[in-house]
């Protein structure tokens, strides 16, 4: 079912001068995945990178990341493409609404997404970055979700406005997301979110493919509708205007739970192969918990959570000898949703290469947070551990060539980042303070000087984690904290914060933190 609400945003100030300058700027095609970690296979190889924990031969892995993001693979070898970028907040609401408010989470206080963001006092006038572009004369239109939830206004009650049409775009297209399936063996009865198993809807009729398609056709003739089959406001279009430069998004919903895929993507990844998923690497993040803080005890699942409960179904399954079966059938699920979210990217960047826009088109890709699938027992975002927090990011200038030599930038990045970047590359002003830096130096070369010497993310509130280019500093709201030392354990195993011979680098970054906090500027 394809479920279409759009508000034109009549209340928005006018649009800026759209004359020849504005005409001269480029597009922008801005595309979310949901939940998306470090799994694409460009980045297979990066240190820490827990596909080496699945597939520990080095064969294996490399057919594996072939078939699992062949899209992201051709569009890293002619992009940007961000290999140490982080989120703001491991969950979906702070972390898209801080990447596009400019707003730090611990400074909107923003920490769940329980109501829309202009809600918060904090956040009631902010400027988005699709509002500052359309006031500088961009049309501004997508699909999908971006903001969190892909609902525009439906009944003129801002609480309904999740997407922000009326503020934020010229056009917002809601469609249906995801794609439907039914519960596997060893999806837990009863886990709400928490299923996954093999869909039963062709790829074609999936709400993603939906979303993807429409924007293709977008791109491919400057115009599309949209049917709703339910819904009160019929056919809706966007047409790209001749005459201003647009800000084109769209939002994927996969691999967001349930992790229901069309089946052909789940056979590109049998679970015979996964042989690191055994028990003796179930017992290694078993022990990784000896050394966690009280603060970060709560964030694991092994007292409760998803991880906890796929296993226990496991246990009434078949005993525990299966448990390792569970987390593959999970593991497998994953990336079946990492691979059909890849297919749909292809059609988005297929329509852009068969339109007259291509040339002058950047395309940002990006993921709201990170995705534990083990690692400190724990299955999820919601915490301040690597895998939580980091993050695709892919930018692709056509107009620039060193920007799309496919040469890893390794310094750190944020999403944070990214509404500064898109003002710099369409020469809108900022409308004010705004709490990342621009990336474009890193696009002109890939040996440029870091543009930011940490980054820092949240969750919920006073827990914080600071990354620097070496370690990695976590602090709870209880005080206690966590700290690793990237280069030589990026798996995060060792937590040094307890050893006295770090205790001088323990307190230097705890004011860093502290520093960072007062003015994240």
């Amino acid at each position: 079912m394809l479920t279409i609400v759009v508000s034109i945003a009549s209340q928005c100030p006018c649009h800026g001068d759209t004359t020849e300058a504005s005409r001269g700027r480029p597009n922008i095609l801005f595309i979310a995945v949901d939940d998306l970690n470090d799994f694409s296979g460009f980045a297979s190889e990066e240190p820490g990178n827990f596909l080496q924990v699945i597939y520990p031969d080095p064969e294996v892995r490399r057919q594996v990341a072939g078939r699992l993001t062949p899209t992201l693979n051709r569009l890293a070898k002619q992009s940007s493409p961000f290999v140490r970028a982080y989120c703001a907040a491991a969950l979906c609401g702070p972390s898209r609404t801080s990447l596009m408010t400019g707003v730090a989470p611990h400074v909107s206080g923003y920490y769940l997404h329980d109501r829309h963001f202009r809600l918060y006092p904090t956040l009631s006038d902010v400027v988005t970055l699709p509002q500052q572009l359309r006031r500088h004369g961009y049309f501004t239109a997508g699909a999908g979700k971006i903001f969190h939830k892909a609902v525009g206004d439906r009944n003129g009650a801002l609480k309904d406005d999740w997407a922000d049409a009326k503020r934020s775009w010229d056009i917002w297209v809601n469609h249906a997301q995801g794609a439907a399936g039914k519960p596997g063996r060893f999806s837990p009865p009863n886990g709400g979110l928490m299923q996954f198993g093999r869909g039963h809807q062709p790829q074609q009729e999936t709400g993603d493919w939906k979303t993807a398609d429409f924007i293709a056709r977008v791109l491919e003739s400057g115009s599309a509708t949209a049917t709703a089959a339910r819904g009160r406001l019929g056919e809706r279009r966007i047409a790209l205007p001749p005459d201003q430069p647009f800000f084109l998004a769209a939002g994927l919903f996969r691999p967001h739970l349930p992790f229901y895929a069309p089946g052909e993507f789940f056979d590109r990844f049998p679970t015979t192969e996964m042989t690191g998923l055994n028990s003796d690497n179930l017992r290694t993040i078993v022990d990784d918990l000896k050394d966690l803080p009280p603060g970060a005890e709560r964030f694991t699942d092994y007292r409760g959570g998803k991880f906890r409960m796929i296993m226990d179904h496991a246990k009434t399954v078949g005993g525990p000898s299966v448990e390792t079966q569970a987390w593959k059938a999970l593991v497998q699920s994953y990336l079946a949703c990492v691979s059909f979210a890849d297919s749909c990217l292809g059609r988005i960047l297929d329509g852009l290469q068969k339109s007259e826009y291509a040339d002058n088109t950047v395309v940002v890709v990006w993921s709201d947070h990170g995705y534990h699938l083990g690692p400190k027992y724990h299955v999820a975002k919601q915490a301040v551990w690597e895998k939580a927090n980091r993050v695709l990011l892919v930018i692709r200038d056509p107009r620039n060539p060193d920007a799309c030599d496919g040469t890893p930038r390794r310094q750190l990045a944020s999403l944070n980042d990214l509404y500064p970047t898109i003002c710099q590359l369409t020469d809108v002003p900022l409308p004010g303070p705004k709490v990342g830096h621009s990336l474009v130096p890193l696009l002109n070369s890939a040996d440029a000087d870091p543009v930011r010497n940490e980054v820092v993310f949240t969750y919920m509130k006073g827990n914080h984690g600071l990354r620097t280019a070496t370690h990695a500093f976590l602090r709870y709201q209880d005080g206690t904290t966590e700290l690793y030392d990237m280069d030589a354990d990026p798996r995060q195993l060792s937590n040094l914060a307890g050893d006295a011979s770090y205790a001088e680098l323990k307190a230097s970054l705890n004011q860093q933190l502290d520093v960072w906090l007062d003015d994240p500027h």
